[in-house]
């Protein structure tokens, strides 16, 4: 779309919105009040929950920096144990997600954020005392369960500050969190592994005691920013709160009005399109996570000594997130979902394909290049399938 037409469509869009609040009793839309409340929102909600997603990414994606750091060996593990420590981790996320979910919505977001992030902080600082599988799998069960309602509560939260044109672009800063967490997993691991172990620790150990304080710290200071509703938001003023209750208010009302018809629902399911879409969503969705637990795994294939391997992990994971941020904000502009998955899905492919055919060990330049392409072509596309 033409960017002049795109503004002017927006524009549009704003005054039509202004116009609707006047027909239902509303106040009117105040459009330099809202840029304002916005901008309060976008300088401390959103940066506040940016934070806490990448230290929750950080506990999720530490044990492949630690199994680069003799974590497996350390702990005496067998062939598969540390691929099952993974899958307790995501079997956990999968059973406990609807009842953390439930936990924010009776709580609220300011309390149940902040307390999920605390104990699995807790959690992952607790996997520096463990000596052997079953002591890894306890911390990795707890830090599942605890995160595993993380996501689904931080957007329910935003979509109480946020309108459902203005989420999207709030959900990519947000979700680039877990993308930097990568690259700054890389940096602490880096600077962890230089420490010399002692008192029965291992040198992977003070990765889990720093990022796991860390988190504990990151959720008590959250507790105090987090306003646990527009109502009781401290950075905003009377006429501000008005306006933000009126906007969400109004939004509300446009949802009431949509009556739920179960054939339509289920018509979804009858269709190719949706079978194809579930398909993608899931693929999708295993690439991040996949590119989080093993990043560190797949650069240590180079052949480079356990604090170079981190180090490396750096830049394909700062390249990804710069990608991120970049295709998130064209989706935006011009509209546009296919595309900006499409593209990035196609690299990811590229990078793949040319860690299964060359030898990396030999031909590191061209294996460390492949790396890049495949972190740029997991997160964008990953977030693609958050966007309305």
């Amino acid at each position: 779309m033409d960017p002049e037409k795109h503004s002017a469509v927006s524009a549009r869009a704003e005054s039509e919105d202004v116009g609707s609040a006047s027909n239902t009793g509303e106040p009117a839309l105040d459009l330099h009040v809202i840029r304002k409340l916005r901008l309060k929102m976008d300088l401390i909600i959103l940066p506040t929950l940016a934070i806490m997603y990448t230290f929750n990414s950080l506990d999720r994606s530490n044990l492949g920096n630690a199994k680069t750091a003799g974590l497996a060996k350390d702990t005496k593990l067998k062939a598969d144990e540390y691929n099952l420590l993974l899958t307790l981790y995501y079997i956990m996320f999968v059973i406990f997600g609807p009842v953390m979910a439930t936990f924010t919505k009776i709580c609220s977001a300011k309390v149940a954020l902040p307390a999920m992030m605390l104990a699995f902080g807790v959690a992952s600082s607790a996997t520096a005392a463990a000596k052997n599988f079953g002591g890894l799998a306890a911390c990795r069960i707890l830090v599942g369960i605890f995160e595993s309602g993380f996501l689904a509560s931080v957007v329910f939260y935003l979509s109480k500050w946020y309108t459902r044109t203005e989420i999207a672009s709030r959900i990519a800063i947000f979700y680039s969190g877990a993308v930097i967490a990568s690259a700054f997993g890389g940096l602490i691991a880096y600077g962890m592994f230089q420490i010399s172990p002692s008192g029965g620790l291992f040198v992977w150990s003070y990765l889990f005691i720093l990022e796991g304080c860390l988190t504990c710290l990151i959720a008590i200071a959250a507790y105090f920013i987090l306003p646990q509703d527009i109502s009781r938001a401290y950075f905003l003023n009377a006429a501000e709160k008005e306006m933000a209750e009126t906007r969400i208010r109004l939004e509300s009302m446009e949802n009431r009005n949509d009556k739920w018809v179960w054939s339509e629902a289920i018509s979804e399911f009858k269709t190719v399109h949706g079978w194809a879409r579930i398909v993608i969503g899931m693929a999708v969705g295993i690439l991040p996570n996949a590119s989080a637990n093993f990043l560190a795994i797949m650069t240590v294939r180079l052949g480079y000594s356990v604090t170079k391997t981190n180090l490396y992990t750096v830049a394909p994971a700062a390249t990804a997130a710069a990608f991120l941020l970049v295709l998130s904000y064209s989706s935006d502009r011009f509209r546009e979902r296919g595309f900006q998955m499409i593209v990035p899905l196609g690299l990811s492919i590229v990078g793949y394909a040319i860690l299964l055919s060359v030898n990396v060990e030999t031909q590191k330049g061209i294996g460390y290049g492949a790396i890049f392409f495949c972190t740029i072509g997991v997160s964008p596309a990953g977030f693609q399938r958050h966007q309305p």
